[in-house]
């Protein structure tokens, strides 16, 4: 891919041999340097352009890059206008009384959102935040994201604003921009551009403000946006302004605006229609456990100039059929992956799996096509990387050879929120692959490295899949909790003294099974088994591990299996004649119920189960005194049921704990919170053992007596 960059800039060369071109440019030069020229000629190898007043010439050589879009950010004078910032202090400081426990106050903020006639679009924003301590100060530093390709972005002012009352201005050469991301996993075109409000200390005001100009947007009719008006801190006022042409409708949507004016104050400009909404004394954010994503709790706005997807998936799909080519290349590589496979399932588990494993995750990111749609299958097939939208599009071209209808789609990974469909905006954070067959539709993530077919990553359950292809928004559904399970078993044998051995088992699918792959897959074996010593240490540092290993986590023909043995000395308590014995790891606890009460629903990635079967082998010379009872919890949102059983000399307990919701709203919670903290309570109780009176001396005749009937026999 490095050589592609190359290429390009060789095509732009060739074609502007012997021709001269009157319009401005940024040329990139091999040191990363770039200049504004005008008036360019290619001859001879060489480059002449016009800068100024100027006309300089350069080697072909030293010219990494040529673009008729991009515009380099001037440097300006900022404004400097502050008469504002008196009044804005007094106004933090009123809010300060009100929140005197806040590091910092948004005092307030304005956001301007302006769709031009000719279809380019025109951002503004200014926020002004008191710092109240200096947990704090970081807010004087400042990054925007800008493609230099298609925006330009202006510092209107940055500035801070002291106790004293003087106002101190940033000098534009103290703003720095970066190149585009280029490290880890991640590639884009995208600049930074960074800068650091000077004189910033607790007590201050920094105020900044800027534009970001849209000159050459993917497309004239994708005008589209968001804002929140709520979060950490307290914010005084927080003003949206969305203009548009009068011959465009604006639509949009609100979320969670109940004591705030919905619907906007619609101005009527001289050429668009501006609508306007505005929220004042907005309180912060508490964060509470298990809360859902912030902008599915705060106040929220979202527009566009499509109602529904129908322009959206219109303008995709052609992109998503140009790359969805099956090709020699792709054919080849299905049918050798595919060979011996007994049936259809298993072909499609080695295709996903194909596409996990061989397929290495690198994201590179640069227009609007490898955003939303990624590249060709059969390029990433021949790269072996890609990203998720690379890998949903290659597994769903492969799947197709072998007869399988598929798609790659797009969701918002159900950690991030819920996403929006009222309204045409691209909301999406993720791709997956939507299978249809037999009649139903289910879900592969390729991204998901150590989940078993069929199972896929937790955070895409309940989410809403956009497919382009077929113009469909499909619920990604909630799998079953038997779907995302933990089986433990434990042999457990108590010896007279308390020393306790326990053999332990646990088979895990879905979710839960990719979590302790992944573990397993990233320690060495001295270094799980070190991890498991230190578990078992954490119950008594009087123990001895016989045992710890798994099943290969490479392995994903079955499902991931661990086992331990270990030895607990004297573990069990003992109190007179009575033995006390609380089952290691059996204690529960849920801190989603810490509070007494909630503001937000509980929110979980996904369903769950749990099972355990522990046996316990009880001691010689001791019956039981106490079992817990047996209890069983049954509602909506949480199933629960565990017995005590003896046979003979043995302890049988089965347990079972089950939440079947990812959502728990509210209303519920106090019924949720009682639920779970009486299985919490049952999970601690301690079993009582007795000893057998007289068992040593009557154990001894009984043998003496044995002895003698045998030597009668004799």
């Amino acid at each position: 891919m490095k050589k592609y960059p190359l290429i390009v800039v060789m095509c732009f060369l060739y074609c502007l041999f012997f021709s001269v071109v009157a319009y401005s440019a940024v040329i990139t030069l091999s040191d990363g340097s770039t200049i504004d020229v005008s008036n360019l000629e290619f001859s001879a190898a060489k480059l002449k352009a016009t800068i100024g007043s100027e006309t300089k010439e350069f080697d072909r050589s030293d010219i990494k890059d040529i673009s008729f879009t991009a515009q380099k950010q001037k440097k300006i004078e900022l404004a400097s206008d502050s008469a504002d910032l008196p009044e804005l202090y007094q106004k933090a400081l009123e809010i300060l009384k009100k929140y005197p426990d806040s590091e910092s106050l948004l005092v307030t903020e304005e956001e301007n959102y302006i769709h031009r006639r000719d279809g380019t679009n025109l951002s503004r924003y200014r926020g002004v935040t008191f710092i109240a301590k200096e947990e704090a100060l970081w807010n004087a530093q400042i990054s925007l994201s800008f493609d230099p390709h298609r925006e330009k972005v202006r510092i209107i002012h940055a500035r801070s604003f002291s106790p004293d009352g003087k106002v101190h201005t940033l000098s534009p050469d103290q703003i720095k921009v970066s190149k585009g991301t280029s490290g880890s996993v991640f590639f884009n075109q995208r600049q930074q551009m960074r800068f650091t409000i000077p004189e910033v200390t607790t007590g201050s005001l920094v105020d900044y403000s800027y534009e970001i100009d849209e000159f050459n947007p993917f497309d004239s009719n994708l005008f589209q946006g968001r804002a929140y008006f709520q979060g950490s801190r307290p914010t005084g006022e927080s003003v949206l302004r969305v203009s548009v042409p009068h011959d465009k409708a604006l639509h949009y949507v609100t979320y969670n605006c109940e004591g705030y004016a919905s619907a906007p104050e619609i101005i009527d400009g001289v050429d668009s229609l501006i609508y306007n909404w505005k929220f004042t004394d907005v309180p912060p954010i508490i964060s509470e456990p298990y809360m859902p994503a912030y902008r599915d709790v705060v106040p929220a706005v979202y527009f566009s100039l499509h109602k529904d997807f129908t322009y959206v998936h219109n303008k995709l799909k052609p992109m998503f059929e140009k790359r969805f080519k099956l090709t020699e290349e792709v054919k080849k590589k299905v049918d050798e992956i595919v060979e011996g496979a007994k049936d259809l399932n298993e072909k499609i588990a080695r295709l996903y799996l194909f596409c996990q494993k061989e397929i290495r995750y690198i994201s590179i990111k640069g227009n609007l096509a490898s955003n939303q749609v990624g590249h060709p299958a059969e390029e990433t097939l021949k790269n072996k990387y890609g990203d998720c939208t690379d890998k949903g599009m290659l597994l769903a071209t492969m799947l197709k050879h072998i007869g399988v209808e598929a798609y790659p789609v797009g969701i918002l990974t159900n950690d991030a929120g819920k996403s929006v469909r009222d309204v045409a905006i691209f909301d999406d954070n993720h791709c997956i692959t939507e299978v249809h067959l037999d009649g139903r539709i289910f879900y592969l993530d390729s991204t998901a490295t150590d989940y078993r077919f069929p199972y896929f990553r937790a955070d895409d359950h309940d989410t809403i899949a956009d497919n382009a292809m077929l113009g469909t928004l499909n619920p990604v559904p909630l799998p079953p909790p038997e779907d995302n399970a933990v089986h433990v078993t434990r042999n457990i044998r108590l010896l007279p003294d308390g020393t306790t051995k326990i053999e332990f088992e646990s088979t895990q699918n879905g979710s839960s099974e990719a979590y302790f792959r992944e573990s397993a897959r990233n320690l060495k074996p001295e270094e799980y088994e070190k991890q498991i010593r230190a578990s078992v240490a954490a119950l008594t540092a009087d123990y001895s591990l016989e045992l710890a290993t798994h099943t290969n986590p490479l392995d994903f023909s079955d499902s991931f299996k661990a086992k331990s043995v270990y030895t607990l000395n004297r573990f069990a308590p003992k109190s007179g004649k009575y033995m006390i014995f609380s089952i290691p790891y059996f204690e529960l606890g849920f801190s989603e119920v810490s509070l007494e009460k909630r503001n937000y629903p509980i929110v979980y990635t996904t369903t769950k189960l749990r099972t355990d079967q522990v046996t316990i082998q009880i001691p010689e010379g001791y019956s039981v005194k106490y079992l817990p009872s047996a209890l069983r919890v049954q509602s909506p949102y949480v199933e629960f049921e565990v017995i005590y059983d003896q046979q003979d000399d043995k302890i049988k307990i089965t347990r079972k704990l089950a939440l079947p919701r990812r959502i728990v709203p509210v209303t519920d919670y106090d019924a949720y919170k009682k639920d779970l903290e009486k299985i919490a309570f049952s999970t601690k109780e301690r079993i009582f053992l007795e000893e057998i009176p007289d068992y040593e001396s009557n154990k001894s005749k009984n043998e003496t007596e044995s002895k003698t009937q045998e030597g009668g026999q004799e």
